[in-house]
């Protein structure tokens, strides 16, 4: 007897443990038809508001014409500032191939021997005073370069 008033005791406690389930609505087709509305109301009113305040046409593209200033893209801008710079033919090379050429091999190739030159095994900056100099002198002739190429761009 007493064994079967244990079994039924466990039971009891099997049936007290069940999971209590989440109420709410399932994914589909509920929760997606309900984002999908909203999707379709934000796109409608994107259209709406292209439709009543359509942008205004520039003026027409001309091949023969240049606009000017005319820059390169943000991470080229420290290029063209030396080639801005530079404005002294070596031999018989030009100033122009030496102030494109010049900039991307240093930097990529400071870049490609850091860890040839720097080789500390320690991650704190204060015991890491080549890798943060070349850093620090890399990262102002960049910022300059840039500068000057904006500036002088004209």
């Amino acid at each position: 007897m007493a064994l079967i008033e244990i079994e039924r005791e466990e039971a009891v406690e099997e049936k007290e443990r069940e999971p209590v389930r989440v109420t709410g609505l399932p994914f589909f087709p509920h929760f997606l038809l309900r984002e999908v509305v909203v999707m379709c109301l934000i796109a409608g009113s994107l259209i709406l508001l292209a439709s009543l305040y359509p942008a205004g046409l520039l003026q027409p593209a001309d091949p023969f014409t240049t606009p000017t200033p005319i820059y390169p893209e943000w991470y080229f801008l420290y290029v063209f500032g030396f080639l801005k710079f530079w404005t002294y033919d070596i031999g018989p090379i030009p100033a122009k191939v030496i102030g494109v050429t010049v900039p991307m091999v240093l930097w990529y190739g400071l870049l490609i021997l850091v860890p040839f030159i720097d080789r500390n095994p320690s991650t704190e900056l204060r015991k890491r005073k080549i890798a943060v100099a070349l850093g620090v002198i890399a990262l102002i002739a960049v910022l300059v370069l840039t500068y000057y190429g904006i500036v002088h761009g004209e």
